[in-house]
């Protein structure tokens, strides 16, 4: 058996949900690029417009997605660590 300290368990959940941060940084980014780009660029064509303008909604929807993933499952990893801590 293994010992595991307090603050141990804590950065076990703070890891948890990384790859759900780290998408979550990567969507917000392309939202804020596509949506800089939009207002300060013309576009030469109306398809290139379009493509602009799908491409930020796609980007904001997987944002809102990632976004609520990340705090799903740092609020399910903290549950499971008091659980832990609790001794159930």
């Amino acid at each position: 058996m293994h010992s595991v300290t307090t603050g141990e368990l804590d950065m076990v959940a703070s890891l948890s949900n990384s790859v759900h941060l780290a998408f979550f940084g990567l969507s917000a980014g392309a939202v804020i690029t596509l949506g800089v780009t939009l207002v300060t660029v013309p576009m030469a064509t109306p398809i290139m417009a379009a493509g602009f303008i799908s491409a930020t909604i796609v980007s904001s929807i997987s944002t809102l997605f990632f976004g609520v993933m990340a705090r799903i499952s740092h609020k399910d990893a903290r549950r499971k660590i008091e659980d832990i801590k609790r001794g159930k």
